[in-house]
């Protein structure tokens, strides 16, 4: 059976295991904290002392890392993968990373005689499950088809890297401004008096009910936060500015988060920060002095 390395373990990685063990698959994992690495051990997975002992000791390996920063430090370096990566052996890389990232991780791969995916995942649509986008070529997105019938419930391949970078990016683009336009919506009506929670009881709106009840912890490790939030609309922006493509609105959702980052607790994420951002530009007494820097 196909050996899977795995290199971070955090909510996204921790499913991965959970879904490639029941498989049955071989899993080697590595993760920079050992508190995650022990998570995947715990469930039969072998663990690594490094991301090169992890390309040495398996066939296909998964990235499932904060973004593109992690990806770089991974691939590089005499303990990084491309020290062990052979001819023949598979990366998939589903992390959110920006779409350069992934155009030098394929081309690296390409040196290495590997071949190279992106597998951007989202949990976030109607659809129930996860659903990977991926992006490389045919014969990559192929061999990458076994794994990633595990990993997901269901996958597409949109088109050579960095193509689902790129549409991952736009769905980002897409929850962020959806999310700012409930948060103001819901500011307009409460800052003018008025009860906001028909919305959701009455008119069965699907907006996120931190909104109503300033209830903002995040029930998923990781996901949802504002650094989150911040690092993909800013690869956005960049991956934006450098071809020349006007986003004015989603550079206004992104300079609310950047506004209000000083302003939320520690666990907090994106659906606060909009709240408290537009509280702000109302002067609003909250749960934050308007006037305090």
């Amino acid at each position: 059976m196909t050996s899977i390395g795995l290199i971070g373990v955090g909510y996204i990685g921790k499913g991965f295991v959970d879904r490639l063990r029941d498989a049955g698959y071989p899993v080697t994992a590595f993760d920079v904290d050992d508190d995650q690495v022990a998570y995947a051990t715990d469930r039969g997975a072998r663990a690594a002392g490094s991301p090169a002992e992890v390309a040495r000791e398996t066939d296909v390996v998964v990235l499932a890392l904060p973004g593109s920063p992690e990806v770089e430090a991974t691939m590089e370096g005499a303990d990084g993968l491309l020290a062990e990566f052979s001819r023949g052996q598979l990366l998939v890389d589903a992390s959110t990373t920006h779409p350069d990232t992934s155009v030098v991780c394929e081309e690296l791969c390409a040196e290495a005689g590997a071949d190279f995916v992106e597998a951007t995942i989202t949990g976030g649509s109607p659809r129930e499950g996860y659903h990977v986008m991926a992006g490389g070529s045919q014969r990559a997105y192929d061999r990458a088809e076994e794994v990633l019938d595990v990993i997901a419930d269901d996958h597409v391949r949109i088109g050579r890297v960095p193509d689902a970078t790129v549409f991952k990016l736009g769905l980002q683009m897409r929850y962020a401004g959806h999310h700012a336009v409930d948060a103001e919506v819901v500011e307009f009506v409460r800052d003018n008096g008025v009860d906001p929670t028909p919305f959701t009881d009455f008119l069965e709106f699907d907006m996120y009910e931190g909104y109503f009840t300033g209830e903002f912890g995040q029930a998923m490790e990781g996901l949802g936060t504002l650094a989150i939030w911040n690092k993909d609309l800013g690869y956005v922006r960049e991956f934006a500015d450098e071809r020349g493509t006007a986003l004015p609105l989603t550079g206004v959702v992104h300079e609310a988060y950047k506004a209000t980052s000083r302003r939320i607790r520690d666990g907090e994420g994106h659906a606060s920060a909009l709240v408290t951002y537009w509280m702000l530009l109302n002067d609003r007494e909250g749960e934050f002095d308007p006037t305090t820097e």
